[in-house]
C-alpha cells in the first residue's frame, strides 16, 4: 500500500467514526449537474490569523474538508449538507495532501 492509498483509507475510517459521533455530516457534492453522496467536515466561524499580522482582526468564514477518495473538488461546485439543507459553495481551496482538501466556502444561496 503506498502513502497515498493509506492517507485516504485512514481519513475514511476518521471520517466514518466522526460522521457516528454527529462531528462530520452526510453530503451531496453538485458540479456541472452531477451529484456525488460524500462525508465532510464543516467548521463555522473559522478565525484565520498568522504570525505575521501585527494588529490581527479576526475574519470569519465557514470551512470544509472533503475527501479525495469520494470527489475531485473544483472552485464553484455546491455541497449541500443532508441533514440541514444548507448549501455551500467552495470558494478557495485553503489546503490539501493526498487524502483530504479544505476549502473555503460560502452560503450558494446568497447574492
Amino acid at each position: 500500500m503506498n502513502q497515498k492509498a493509506f492517507l485516504q483509507r485512514m481519513d475514511a475510517l476518521a471520517f466514518k467514526s466522526f460522521q457516528g459521533v454527529s462531528v462530520a455530516d452526510s453530503a451531496r457534492y453538485i458540479f456541472e449537474g452531477t451529484e456525488t453522496p460524500c462525508t465532510v467536515l464543516l467548521d463555522e466561524d473559522v478565525q484565520q490569523f498568522t504570525d505575521d499580522d501585527l494588529a490581527p482582526i479576526p475574519v470569519l468564514f465557514d470551512r470544509i474538508t472533503l475527501q479525495l477518495s469520494e470527489v475531485s473538488p473544483r472552485k464553484g461546485a455546491v455541497v449541500c449538507i443532508v441533514g440541514s439543507g444548507r448549501e455551500l459553495k467552495l470558494i478557495k481551496q485553503l489546503r490539501g495532501d493526498a487524502s483530504t482538501q479544505q476549502w473555503e466556502v460560502a452560503d450558494a444561496k446568497s447574492p
